[in-house]
């Protein structure tokens, strides 16, 4: 059969053989570094411009009908494909490999494939309605009119190369420079074969729709363009390799950073504590992450997240992303070490609270046993009563102090179990057992709280002899309900502006006679039920604690 000459088919065969270059590259690419899904869409793309190009340089050198449309059918086996092929591209190169789900990737293929079968058989004239031999010249070329199915496919094609223009542009629009200048390779790479079959189509000067169609041409150089973006700078050798190194369903958070520090990924972990990726991507890791600057000098750091609920303890360390000596960017690694911080400063807590337990048992003890030791020499000595009767108030003083320091080791113990409970009842209670003519307690109001009974009792129990304790004399202790809680003031001196944050301190006292506990455990207990406690002035100038974050109970 003699082959009709024009040089549209050598122009075409360059074309074919370029991005077919660039499909073997990619291929190679892969089988040193592994396939990824921006690879695998950059292939796909190039071998379907490689067939588009090739068989339509078949389809115009070849002189009779039959032939010419037996190439055209073969021909749209890549040109159907292209539009699905550069969308699933500019999804993987935006960083949105994951959403190439099989299912996704099918749904691409359904109209490529309706029209390539459709073409073959032309059922009802969907994919053609006419095909004709129009001779210019010496050359004898292919005119076709479309059928609706076709019409679908071209429109569809349209809709796919704009929106992956879209996400090219808004990726590089949030981009670093590095990453931008491919980007715009690629919108470039976009818009062409755009714009060439556009003109095409609609006969806009310079191109006439009875010349040959240059799209595939113009295709062969987006796949020149697209390499360059892919392989010169390097885009592959960030996001695919943190990738591969840190699997999307790590509980630690992973951050890729360009060379300029800005984000070009995130996992879901990554996520969870920066937020959504489009609102991250582009940005300076700063922004996010306050304290990053100190990973430079420090190399690891402990970073405090304060969330909605709670305040969380995240552990940041960098590593370098590169290659042949040369550095592309940085993984950075986000450890959410909340509970094991947490942990460490309640041993931490602990720790310090048998440190101050040791020091006061060291001194409240050596005291009293020294006494009882003294006297019961001189007891011995004279057999007089009264010697007797300081040994039996030391030995009483002692006993309190260590009902005092067990009580004390409860501290930190969050209350669970509440119930309601009646504070008039509770200080009646307390008022029947421990009144004499030096303590008179009352109730104000009588309302009803959520709490643990017990450890309620043991708060105002230590209050009202908090109280006794440090006035000469009579006093008298009035329970008040506050709009959020509670309060417990006495008529005595009063607690000086200066101790009142003190007066809540382990084995802090301000009486001779005291332990130093009772208020300690007061707030320990305020505290495990979740309220806050303070010291203030009453309005009579003596002590007042009021206690806050109660929740009611209606009768």
């Amino acid at each position: 059969m003699e082959w009709q000459s024009t040089p549209y088919v050598l122009l075409l065969f360059v074309a074919a053989a370029v991005s077919l270059l660039w499909a073997a590259y990619g291929i190679d690419s892969a089988r040193r570094k592994g396939w990824t899904a921006t690879l695998g869409a950059f292939v796909v793309l190039c071998l379907s411009v490689s067939i588009w190009a090739g068989t339509f340089a078949v389809q115009l050198a070849s002189p009779t009908l039959d032939a010419k449309l037996f190439a055209y059918r073969v021909l749209h086996v890549g040109a159907a494909v292209t539009p699905a092929a550069w969308f699933a591209f500019a999804v993987a190169y935006t960083g949105r490999g994951d959403r190439l789900t099989p299912a996704v990737v099918a749904a691409l293929g359904v109209v490529p494939v309706v029209l390539i079968v459709t073409l073959v058989t032309n059922p009802y004239s969907l994919a053609l309605t006419d095909a004709t031999l129009s001779t210019s010249g010496s050359l004898a070329r292919l005119m076709t009119t479309n059928g609706p199915i076709y019409q679908l496919h071209l429109g569809i094609s349209y809709v796919l190369i704009v929106a992956g223009a879209v996400l090219v542009s808004a990726h590089a629009l949030r981009s670093g420079r590095s990453i931008r200048r491919g980007d715009v390779l690629l919108v470039l790479g976009a818009a062409i074969p755009l714009v060439v079959n556009v003109f095409h189509v609609f006969s806009i000067p310079p191109i006439d729709a009875t010349a040959v169609n240059l799209t595939p041409v113009s295709l062969s150089l987006s796949t020149v363009l697209f390499g360059v973006a892919v392989f010169r700078y390097r885009l592959l050798d960030l996001t695919p390799i943190a990738s591969r190194v840190v699997l999307e369903e790590m509980s630690d958070g992973v951050i890729v950073l360009d060379s300029q520090e800005t984000v070009v990924d995130v996992n879901p972990a990554a996520e969870r504590v920066l937020g959504g990726r489009d609102e991250v991507l582009g940005g300076d890791v700063s922004a996010w992450l306050p304290e990053y600057d100190r990973l430079s000098a420090e190399g690891s750091i402990l970073m405090t997240l304060q969330g909605d609920d709670e305040e969380r303890f995240l552990q940041l360390s960098r590593s370098p992303i590169g290659r042949g000596g040369e550095r592309y960017g940085w993984v950075v690694l986000i450890q959410d070490v909340t509970t094991i911080e947490l942990q460490r400063r309640e041993l931490e807590e602990q720790n310090e609270r048998l440190d101050a337990f040791a020091r006061i048992v060291s001194h409240d003890l050596r005291n009293p046993l020294s006494v009882i030791a003294g006297y019961a020499e001189i007891a011995s000595e004279t057999g007089e009563k009264r010697h007797f009767d300081v040994i039996q108030r030391t030995v009483t003083n002692m006993t309190t102090f260590l009902e005092d320091l067990l009580e004390l080791s409860l501290r930190g113990e969050t209350v669970t179990e509440l119930e309601p409970v009646s504070l008039a009842a509770v200080v009646d209670e307390l008022d029947a057992d421990i009144r004499d003519d030096e303590l008179t307690a009352t109730s104000a109001d009588d309302a009803v709280v959520l709490a643990d009974p017990g450890r309620l009792k043991q708060v105002f129990d230590n209050l009202l002899r908090n109280a006794r304790d440090h006035v000469d004399g009579p006093v008298s202790v009035t329970i008040g309900t506050l709009p959020d809680g509670f309060y417990v003031e006495d008529d005595g001196p009063g607690i000086g502006v200066e101790n009142r944050e003190e007066v809540f301190d382990l084995g802090f006292t301000t009486s001779g006679a005291g332990t130093g506990l009772g208020l300690a455990i007061v707030r320990d207990i305020v505290e495990a039920h979740g309220w806050s406690i303070a010291a203030v002035e009453s309005e009579s100038g003596g002590a007042r604690f009021e206690i806050t974050g109660v929740e009611f109970v209606e009768r």
